[in-house]
């Protein structure tokens, strides 16, 4: 039991610093694309910027999980084809 309790804490960990790796990389990503200096206050254009990039990184992420798991219940249907 303690080997399957320490597999499940390791998988927990792993998938909260892959979170944290992509959540450094949206910030990163969308800080450089939408801020051109850093100032006291976010302007107007850059907290759109920042809102619609953060969307838009979202969606795609969504997009991508959804695509990988009907693309992994195809093949394990018997569907080897990825259309």
């Amino acid at each position: 039991m303690t080997s399957a309790f320490n597999d499940d804490f390791v998988r927990q960990v792993e998938q909260m610093s892959r979170f944290q790796e992509q959540t450094h990389k949206l910030t990163s990503k969308c800080w450089d694309l939408c801020v051109e200096k850093p100032e006291t206050r976010l302007g107007s254009r850059s907290e759109t910027c920042l809102k619609n990039c953060v969307e838009r990184f979202i969606d795609i992420n969504n997009f991508i999980t959804n695509r990988f798991q009907t693309s992994l219940m195809d093949r394990q249907a018997g569907d080897t084809s990825f259309d």
